[in-house]
């Protein structure tokens, strides 16, 4: 087992307690942590963001093991539909969230998170990123009013229409 194998099974231990609905302050969304959102967040992707934004594997590690408080004081400061595949129909949007995080030596950085919201399992804590801080929300500067004109309507899954699912698609749905 290599290091990060191991700290992927050390965070998860960690986060056990954790594990299910936590509760953004500012929203109201309640987004699930699971199993699978602590593999996300600690894939080989995730840690080489933070690496590239001079970040080290402990202190991603670090913060990704407080999601459970930075996800509850974040602040939304976007959403967008799904870039990455447009065209799957579980996917209802994309949520970027960021909140201060202080490491262990005193440094502060911005912590970006993603919360993806699907039709099957609502909101899903997805993944993490550091960042230097504001760097984070700067990417999104311009964007954060556009944001907090859908943070009331971030809380409420859209309507779907299911006229055009197929009936394996509605039974799967229903099963869930």
């Amino acid at each position: 087992m290599g290091y990060a194998s191991y700290k992927r099974h050390e965070l998860f231990e960690i986060l056990k307690p954790d594990l299910g609905k936590i509760l953004n302050k500012q929203t109201g969304i309640e987004a699930n942590l699971s199993k699978h959102s602590v593999d996300k967040m600690t894939s080989d992707k995730a840690l080489e963001k933070s690496k590239n934004n001079g970040f080290t594997l402990q202190e991603h590690f670090e913060l990704a093991a407080q999601i459970k408080s930075l996800y509850e004081e974040a602040s939304l400061i976007f959403t967008h539909e799904n870039l990455k595949n447009p065209d799957d129909p579980n996917i209802v949007s994309i949520k970027r969230f960021v909140s201060t995080g202080r490491l262990s030596n005193g440094k502060d950085c911005d912590v970006l998170i993603t919360v993806k919201e699907t039709i099957a399992n609502g909101h899903r804590i997805y993944s993490i990123e550091l960042d230097e801080i504001n760097k984070a929300s700067e990417r999104f500067r311009g964007l954060s009013d556009a944001a907090e004109n859908t943070a009331d309507r971030a809380t409420k899954t859209p309507h779907v229409d299911t006229s055009n699912i197929t009936h394996s698609q509605k039974n799967s749905s229903e099963v869930q």
